[in-house]
Protein backbone atom coordinates (compact mmCIF):
# COMPACT_ATOMS: atom_id res chain seq x y z
CA UNK A 1 0.00 0.00 0.00
CA UNK A 2 1.27 3.54 -0.43
CA UNK A 3 0.81 4.23 3.50
CA UNK A 4 4.20 1.38 3.53
CA UNK A 5 5.95 4.01 1.95
CA UNK A 6 8.95 5.13 4.41
CA UNK A 7 10.93 8.20 3.76
CA UNK A 8 14.20 9.22 4.97
CA UNK A 9 12.38 12.17 6.60
CA UNK A 10 11.53 9.51 8.85
CA UNK A 11 14.36 7.96 10.94
CA UNK A 12 16.68 5.68 8.80
CA UNK A 13 17.19 2.68 10.49
CA UNK A 14 20.80 0.66 9.87
CA UNK A 15 19.42 -1.31 6.93
CA UNK A 16 18.60 1.84 5.36
CA UNK A 17 21.76 3.85 5.86
CA UNK A 18 23.59 0.62 4.40
CA UNK A 19 21.24 0.25 1.66
CA UNK A 20 21.94 4.43 0.90
CA UNK A 21 25.65 3.62 0.99
CA UNK A 22 25.94 0.87 -1.40
CA UNK A 23 23.20 2.69 -3.94
CA UNK A 24 24.14 5.95 -3.95
CA UNK A 25 27.92 5.50 -2.77
CA UNK A 26 27.93 7.67 0.23
CA UNK A 27 30.16 8.03 3.46
CA UNK A 28 28.86 6.71 6.37
CA UNK A 29 29.23 10.11 7.41
CA UNK A 30 26.88 11.28 4.73
CA UNK A 31 24.57 8.70 5.25
CA UNK A 32 23.68 9.54 8.72
CA UNK A 33 23.30 13.12 7.56
CA UNK A 34 20.80 12.08 5.27
CA UNK A 35 19.23 10.98 8.53
CA UNK A 36 19.16 13.56 10.85
CA UNK A 37 18.46 16.30 7.67
CA UNK A 38 14.83 14.01 7.59
CA UNK A 39 14.81 14.58 11.54
CA UNK A 40 15.13 18.18 11.54
CA UNK A 41 13.84 19.33 7.51
CA UNK A 42 10.64 16.85 7.05
CA UNK A 43 8.91 19.68 5.76
CA UNK A 44 11.52 20.91 3.02
CA UNK A 45 13.13 18.92 -0.04
CA UNK A 46 15.85 16.69 0.51
CA UNK A 47 18.50 15.50 -2.22
CA UNK A 48 18.51 11.70 -0.99
CA UNK A 49 15.13 9.69 0.11
CA UNK A 50 14.84 6.03 0.35
CA UNK A 51 11.22 4.53 -0.09
CA UNK A 52 10.07 0.98 0.57
CA UNK A 53 6.62 -0.51 -0.16
CA UNK A 54 5.04 -3.11 -2.33
CA UNK A 55 3.20 0.25 -3.52
CA UNK A 56 5.53 3.22 -3.34
CA UNK A 57 3.47 6.46 -3.49
CA UNK A 58 5.88 8.00 -6.43
CA UNK A 59 3.65 11.18 -6.14
CA UNK A 60 4.69 11.74 -2.63
CA UNK A 61 8.76 11.36 -2.85
CA UNK A 62 8.52 13.17 -5.70
CA UNK A 63 7.56 16.28 -3.64
CA UNK A 64 10.10 15.06 -0.81
CA UNK A 65 12.67 15.70 -3.54
CA UNK A 66 14.82 18.75 -5.28
CA UNK A 67 15.14 18.72 -8.70
CA UNK A 68 17.89 15.55 -9.38
CA UNK A 69 17.65 14.24 -6.04
CA UNK A 70 17.71 10.56 -5.93
CA UNK A 71 15.08 8.33 -4.30
CA UNK A 72 16.15 4.65 -3.19
CA UNK A 73 13.28 2.50 -3.88
CA UNK A 74 14.10 -0.52 -1.26
CA UNK A 75 11.40 -3.62 -2.21
CA UNK A 76 11.81 -7.59 -1.55
CA UNK A 77 12.74 -9.67 -4.52
CA UNK A 78 13.91 -9.42 -7.68
CA UNK A 79 10.56 -9.83 -9.23
CA UNK A 80 9.22 -6.55 -7.04
CA UNK A 81 12.38 -4.62 -8.29
CA UNK A 82 11.74 -5.32 -11.86
CA UNK A 83 7.97 -4.24 -11.12
CA UNK A 84 8.93 -0.92 -9.47
CA UNK A 85 11.37 -0.15 -12.61
CA UNK A 86 8.18 -0.71 -14.73
CA UNK A 87 5.88 1.69 -12.28
CA UNK A 88 8.69 4.61 -12.49
CA UNK A 89 8.92 4.91 -15.95
CA UNK A 90 5.41 4.92 -16.14
CA UNK A 91 5.55 7.75 -13.55
CA UNK A 92 7.21 9.88 -15.81
CA UNK A 93 8.94 12.19 -13.25
CA UNK A 94 11.88 10.21 -12.67
CA UNK A 95 14.73 8.55 -14.65
CA UNK A 96 16.16 5.11 -13.18
CA UNK A 97 19.89 5.49 -12.60
CA UNK A 98 21.08 1.59 -11.29
CA UNK A 99 18.64 -1.03 -10.69
CA UNK A 100 18.03 -3.77 -10.07
CA UNK A 101 20.68 -4.52 -7.72
CA UNK A 102 20.60 -6.01 -4.38
CA UNK A 103 22.56 -5.47 -1.20
CA UNK A 104 23.15 -7.74 1.61
CA UNK A 105 22.56 -6.89 5.39
CA UNK A 106 25.80 -6.12 7.86
CA UNK A 107 28.70 -8.22 7.85
CA UNK A 108 27.57 -9.50 3.79
CA UNK A 109 25.19 -12.20 5.85
CA UNK A 110 21.26 -12.00 5.95
CA UNK A 111 18.71 -11.91 3.30
CA UNK A 112 19.42 -9.43 -0.12
CA UNK A 113 17.38 -6.20 -0.10
CA UNK A 114 16.66 -5.19 -3.34
CA UNK A 115 16.69 -2.08 -4.95
CA UNK A 116 15.85 0.97 -7.53
CA UNK A 117 17.58 4.22 -8.02
CA UNK A 118 15.70 6.75 -9.24
CA UNK A 119 16.54 10.74 -10.11
CA UNK A 120 13.89 13.20 -10.18
CA UNK A 121 14.17 14.81 -13.59
CA UNK A 122 10.75 16.54 -14.32
CA UNK A 123 10.56 20.19 -11.97
CA UNK A 124 6.48 19.59 -12.00
CA UNK A 125 4.85 16.47 -11.02
CA UNK A 126 3.66 14.78 -14.49
CA UNK A 127 -0.12 15.49 -13.54
CA UNK A 128 0.20 18.20 -12.22
CA UNK A 129 -1.07 21.73 -13.30
CA UNK A 130 0.30 24.65 -14.20
CA UNK A 131 -0.74 28.47 -15.22
CA UNK A 132 2.42 29.40 -16.98
CA UNK A 133 2.61 29.07 -20.89
CA UNK A 134 6.44 27.06 -20.61
CA UNK A 135 9.00 24.97 -22.05
CA UNK A 136 8.90 21.43 -21.63
CA UNK A 137 12.30 21.20 -18.98
CA UNK A 138 13.93 18.27 -17.61
CA UNK A 139 17.36 16.39 -16.96
CA UNK A 140 18.02 13.35 -18.79
CA UNK A 141 21.75 11.42 -19.38
CA UNK A 142 23.45 12.24 -22.68
CA UNK A 143 26.99 10.49 -22.63
CA UNK A 144 27.79 12.16 -26.02
CA UNK A 145 27.59 15.62 -24.13
CA UNK A 146 28.28 15.10 -20.24
CA UNK A 147 29.19 12.15 -17.84
CA UNK A 148 26.61 14.09 -15.53
CA UNK A 149 23.30 14.90 -16.03
CA UNK A 150 22.51 17.57 -18.44
CA UNK A 151 19.27 19.94 -18.93
CA UNK A 152 17.15 19.55 -21.99
CA UNK A 153 14.82 22.27 -22.65
CA UNK A 154 12.19 21.44 -25.66
CA UNK A 155 9.34 22.98 -27.56
CA UNK A 156 6.48 21.96 -25.80
CA UNK A 157 3.84 19.66 -27.91
CA UNK A 158 1.02 21.08 -29.54
CA UNK A 159 -1.28 18.81 -27.86
CA UNK A 160 -0.14 19.87 -24.55
CA UNK A 161 -0.04 23.62 -25.65
CA UNK A 162 -3.98 22.96 -26.91
CA UNK A 163 -4.70 21.07 -23.67
CA UNK A 164 -3.47 24.01 -21.74
CA UNK A 165 -5.31 26.74 -23.57
CA UNK A 166 -8.25 24.98 -22.95
CA UNK A 167 -8.16 24.61 -19.44
CA UNK A 168 -6.84 28.09 -19.11
CA UNK A 169 -9.47 29.81 -21.36
CA UNK A 170 -12.32 27.52 -21.24
CA UNK A 171 -14.61 30.44 -23.19
CA UNK A 172 -12.79 30.57 -26.45
CA UNK A 173 -13.79 29.36 -29.13
CA UNK A 174 -12.25 25.46 -30.65
CA UNK A 175 -11.05 27.59 -33.58
CA UNK A 176 -9.18 30.31 -31.56
CA UNK A 177 -7.81 27.65 -29.20
CA UNK A 178 -5.98 25.35 -32.25
CA UNK A 179 -4.99 28.83 -34.02
CA UNK A 180 -3.10 30.27 -31.02
CA UNK A 181 -1.23 26.55 -30.48
CA UNK A 182 -0.02 26.35 -33.40
CA UNK A 183 1.58 29.83 -33.51
CA UNK A 184 2.61 28.99 -29.69
CA UNK A 185 4.47 25.94 -31.12
CA UNK A 186 5.64 26.58 -34.80
CA UNK A 187 6.94 30.50 -34.24
CA UNK A 188 6.49 31.47 -30.49
CA UNK A 189 8.51 28.97 -28.73
CA UNK A 190 11.21 28.30 -31.13
CA UNK A 191 11.72 31.85 -31.45
CA UNK A 192 12.68 32.05 -27.80
CA UNK A 193 14.58 28.85 -27.44
CA UNK A 194 16.40 30.33 -30.76
CA UNK A 195 17.71 33.34 -29.12
CA UNK A 196 18.45 31.64 -25.85
CA UNK A 197 20.62 29.46 -27.48
CA UNK A 198 22.60 32.94 -28.67
CA UNK A 199 22.75 34.60 -25.59
CA UNK A 200 23.97 31.40 -23.76
CA UNK A 201 26.92 31.28 -27.13
CA UNK A 202 27.08 35.49 -26.32
CA UNK A 203 27.65 35.07 -22.46
CA UNK A 204 30.09 32.15 -22.89
CA UNK A 205 32.43 34.49 -25.31
CA UNK A 206 32.11 37.64 -23.80
CA UNK A 207 31.93 37.05 -19.58
CA UNK A 208 34.98 37.25 -18.18
CA UNK A 209 36.45 33.77 -17.61
CA UNK A 210 35.78 33.96 -13.34
CA UNK A 211 32.23 34.24 -14.61
CA UNK A 212 31.32 31.97 -17.42
CA UNK A 213 30.90 28.92 -15.30
CA UNK A 214 27.98 31.01 -13.21
CA UNK A 215 25.72 30.41 -16.30
CA UNK A 216 24.49 27.33 -18.37
CA UNK A 217 26.27 26.16 -21.37
CA UNK A 218 24.89 25.40 -24.55
CA UNK A 219 26.15 22.29 -25.05
CA UNK A 220 24.30 20.93 -28.19
CA UNK A 221 20.63 21.98 -30.13
CA UNK A 222 18.28 20.16 -32.74
CA UNK A 223 16.91 22.49 -35.20
CA UNK A 224 13.83 22.17 -36.82
CA UNK A 225 13.30 22.49 -41.08
CA UNK A 226 13.23 26.19 -40.70
CA UNK A 227 16.35 26.32 -38.36
CA UNK A 228 14.79 27.60 -35.05
CA UNK A 229 15.53 25.36 -32.25
CA UNK A 230 13.47 22.90 -31.44
CA UNK A 231 15.71 21.35 -28.39
CA UNK A 232 18.59 22.92 -25.99
CA UNK A 233 20.72 20.83 -24.08
CA UNK A 234 22.79 22.82 -21.21
CA UNK A 235 24.54 21.75 -18.41
CA UNK A 236 23.15 21.27 -15.19
CA UNK A 237 24.27 24.17 -12.35
CA UNK A 238 22.96 21.75 -9.48
CA UNK A 239 22.20 23.36 -5.95
CA UNK A 240 25.05 22.86 -3.94
CA UNK A 241 27.40 24.27 -1.78
CA UNK A 242 31.27 24.91 -1.94
CA UNK A 243 32.84 21.33 -3.18
CA UNK A 244 35.63 19.70 -0.69
CA UNK A 245 38.25 21.00 -3.04
CA UNK A 246 36.70 24.82 -2.63
CA UNK A 247 34.92 26.63 -5.23
CA UNK A 248 35.71 29.21 -7.62
CA UNK A 249 36.32 33.06 -6.91
CA UNK A 250 34.41 34.20 -4.33
CA UNK A 251 32.88 30.71 -3.08
CA UNK A 252 32.71 29.99 0.28
CA UNK A 253 35.09 27.73 1.64
CA UNK A 254 34.14 24.16 1.46
CA UNK A 255 31.72 22.93 3.73
CA UNK A 256 30.63 25.96 4.95
CA UNK A 257 26.95 27.79 4.11
CA UNK A 258 27.46 31.23 1.60
CA UNK A 259 27.23 34.41 3.86
CA UNK A 260 23.93 36.57 3.00
CA UNK A 261 26.45 39.45 2.32
CA UNK A 262 28.49 36.92 -0.43
CA UNK A 263 25.13 36.11 -1.59
CA UNK A 264 24.50 39.93 -2.52
CA UNK A 265 27.83 40.79 -3.70
CA UNK A 266 27.82 37.89 -6.14
CA UNK A 267 24.15 38.47 -7.09
CA UNK A 268 25.60 41.99 -8.32
CA UNK A 269 28.53 41.05 -9.49
CA UNK A 270 27.26 38.92 -12.10
CA UNK A 271 24.06 40.92 -12.84
CA UNK A 272 27.13 43.69 -13.48
CA UNK A 273 29.33 41.64 -15.72
CA UNK A 274 26.06 40.38 -17.68
CA UNK A 275 25.10 43.73 -18.50
CA UNK A 276 28.73 45.64 -19.14
CA UNK A 277 30.71 43.15 -20.61
CA UNK A 278 28.03 40.87 -22.17
CA UNK A 279 25.72 43.35 -22.81
CA UNK A 280 22.88 41.02 -22.21
CA UNK A 281 19.82 41.80 -19.90
CA UNK A 282 18.43 39.10 -18.22
CA UNK A 283 14.91 40.26 -18.05
CA UNK A 284 12.99 37.53 -15.81
CA UNK A 285 15.60 37.53 -12.13
CA UNK A 286 13.16 36.36 -10.21
CA UNK A 287 14.92 33.88 -7.31
CA UNK A 288 13.90 31.60 -9.13
CA UNK A 289 16.36 31.83 -11.53
CA UNK A 290 18.93 31.87 -9.28
CA UNK A 291 20.90 28.99 -8.35
CA UNK A 292 23.75 28.43 -5.66
CA UNK A 293 25.97 26.33 -7.39
CA UNK A 294 29.57 24.90 -5.97
CA UNK A 295 29.44 27.55 -3.82
CA UNK A 296 28.63 30.35 -6.20
CA UNK A 297 25.61 32.46 -7.34
CA UNK A 298 24.66 31.71 -10.69
CA UNK A 299 21.60 33.12 -13.51
CA UNK A 300 19.73 30.48 -15.07
CA UNK A 301 16.33 31.07 -17.48
CA UNK A 302 17.63 33.69 -20.22
CA UNK A 303 14.54 32.72 -22.33
CA UNK A 304 13.50 35.99 -22.19
CA UNK A 305 16.75 38.34 -22.49
CA UNK A 306 17.51 41.07 -24.74
CA UNK A 307 20.77 42.34 -26.05
CA UNK A 308 21.74 45.90 -24.41
CA UNK A 309 21.10 48.29 -27.77
CA UNK A 310 19.07 45.16 -29.44
CA UNK A 311 16.22 47.10 -31.84
CA UNK A 312 13.29 44.85 -31.61
CA UNK A 313 11.48 47.45 -34.15
CA UNK A 314 13.12 44.83 -36.96
CA UNK A 315 11.16 42.43 -36.10
CA UNK A 316 7.26 42.92 -35.52
CA UNK A 317 6.45 39.64 -34.25
CA UNK A 318 9.55 40.09 -31.66
CA UNK A 319 8.38 43.58 -30.51
CA UNK A 320 4.82 42.34 -30.00
CA UNK A 321 5.63 39.80 -28.31
CA UNK A 322 7.87 41.80 -25.69
CA UNK A 323 5.26 44.40 -25.43
CA UNK A 324 3.06 41.44 -24.33
CA UNK A 325 5.80 40.21 -21.78
CA UNK A 326 6.28 43.61 -20.56
CA UNK A 327 2.86 44.14 -19.74
CA UNK A 328 2.01 40.33 -18.00
CA UNK A 329 5.30 39.09 -16.70
CA UNK A 330 5.53 38.87 -12.83
CA UNK A 331 8.26 41.46 -12.73
CA UNK A 332 6.18 44.33 -14.41
CA UNK A 333 4.16 43.75 -12.18
CA UNK A 334 4.75 43.87 -9.22
CA UNK A 335 7.40 47.16 -10.25
CA UNK A 336 3.80 48.24 -11.90
CA UNK A 337 2.15 48.00 -8.46
CA UNK A 338 4.88 49.12 -5.98
CA UNK A 339 4.96 52.38 -8.07
CA UNK A 340 1.54 52.77 -7.94
CA UNK A 341 1.64 52.30 -3.91
CA UNK A 342 4.44 55.11 -3.66
CA UNK A 343 7.05 52.08 -2.13
CA UNK A 344 8.88 52.78 -5.40
CA UNK A 345 10.51 56.23 -6.34
CA UNK A 346 13.44 56.17 -7.95
CA UNK A 347 13.02 57.29 -11.46
CA UNK A 348 15.40 55.46 -13.01
CA UNK A 349 13.10 52.09 -11.96
CA UNK A 350 10.00 53.64 -12.52
CA UNK A 351 10.69 54.68 -16.25
CA UNK A 352 11.28 50.63 -16.46
CA UNK A 353 8.01 49.79 -16.32
CA UNK A 354 6.62 48.62 -19.01
CA UNK A 355 10.13 48.99 -20.62
CA UNK A 356 13.02 46.64 -21.88
CA UNK A 357 15.32 48.42 -19.88
CA UNK A 358 18.39 47.17 -17.81
CA UNK A 359 16.74 48.88 -14.80
CA UNK A 360 14.29 46.01 -14.75
CA UNK A 361 17.34 43.86 -13.58
CA UNK A 362 18.35 46.59 -11.50
CA UNK A 363 14.88 46.48 -9.89
CA UNK A 364 14.31 43.02 -9.01
CA UNK A 365 18.03 43.21 -7.76
CA UNK A 366 17.52 45.55 -5.35
CA UNK A 367 13.94 43.89 -4.28
CA UNK A 368 15.79 40.85 -3.63
CA UNK A 369 18.92 41.67 -2.34
CA UNK A 370 17.56 41.01 1.12
CA UNK A 371 15.01 38.81 0.96
CA UNK A 372 16.62 35.46 0.03
CA UNK A 373 14.16 33.48 1.47
CA UNK A 374 11.48 33.99 -1.43
CA UNK A 375 13.17 30.77 -2.92
CA UNK A 376 13.08 28.72 -0.01
CA UNK A 377 15.25 26.13 -2.07
CA UNK A 378 18.44 28.61 -1.48
CA UNK A 379 18.24 28.69 2.18
CA UNK A 380 20.44 25.41 2.76
CA UNK A 381 23.36 26.92 1.63
CA UNK A 382 23.02 30.15 3.42
CA UNK A 383 23.81 31.80 6.21
CA UNK A 384 20.67 34.24 6.68
CA UNK A 385 19.84 35.89 10.29
CA UNK A 386 17.14 38.84 9.78
CA UNK A 387 18.62 40.25 13.10
CA UNK A 388 22.87 40.37 11.78
CA UNK A 389 24.59 43.38 11.08
CA UNK A 390 25.01 42.63 7.54
CA UNK A 391 21.74 41.48 6.96
CA UNK A 392 19.97 45.10 7.96
CA UNK A 393 22.71 46.55 5.85
CA UNK A 394 21.69 44.90 3.23
CA UNK A 395 18.15 45.96 3.82
CA UNK A 396 18.97 49.63 4.19
CA UNK A 397 20.91 49.53 1.01
CA UNK A 398 17.69 47.30 -1.09
CA UNK A 399 15.11 51.17 0.39
CA UNK A 400 17.77 53.04 -0.79
CA UNK A 401 17.99 51.35 -4.10
CA UNK A 402 14.21 51.89 -4.59
CA UNK A 403 13.23 54.84 -2.77
CA UNK A 404 16.15 57.22 -2.80
CA UNK A 405 16.55 60.43 -0.93
CA UNK A 406 16.37 62.45 -4.30
CA UNK A 407 14.18 60.42 -6.63
CA UNK A 408 15.35 62.04 -9.73
CA UNK A 409 19.18 61.73 -8.63
CA UNK A 410 19.56 58.47 -7.19
CA UNK A 411 23.38 56.98 -6.58
CA UNK A 412 22.27 53.71 -7.72
CA UNK A 413 21.88 53.95 -11.01
CA UNK A 414 23.41 50.31 -12.22
CA UNK A 415 24.47 47.29 -11.27
CA UNK A 416 28.32 48.57 -10.59
CA UNK A 417 26.67 51.22 -8.27
CA UNK A 418 25.04 48.60 -6.25
CA UNK A 419 28.43 46.32 -6.46
CA UNK A 420 29.99 49.17 -5.02
CA UNK A 421 27.85 49.39 -2.05
CA UNK A 422 27.64 46.30 -1.03
CA UNK A 423 31.76 46.61 -1.09
CA UNK A 424 31.74 49.29 0.92
CA UNK A 425 29.40 47.09 3.83
CA UNK A 426 31.42 44.93 6.76
CA UNK A 427 31.12 41.16 6.44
Amino acid sequence: MAGDAEEVHALLSRRDRRLVRAALGLSAARALAVRDAGRMNAQKQADEIVVSGREPDLKGAFAKLRWGGMMVLSVSGQKAAEQAVRRIRRHGGFLTEQGPQSVRGRLGIGPRTHYVVARKVRLIEPTERTDRFTFDVRLTREASLSDQPVVVKTVPKYRRVVQRLTERFPDASRDVVLKRADKLVKRVFPVFLTRETAFLQILARDLPPEFRDRVPKALAVERSENKTVKRLYMNWLQLSGAPAEGGGRGSAPAGMKMSHLDFARQSAELLQACHEQAKVMHLDLRLDNVVIHRGQVCFVDFGSAVRIGEDLERSPMLRSLFDEMMQTSQIQQTLGRMKDAGRLTSDVLRAAHGKVDPAVDLFYLALQLSRPYWNPDLMPFLEYDETSAETRAIKQLSDAILRPESAADSPYQSAADVVAALRGIDG
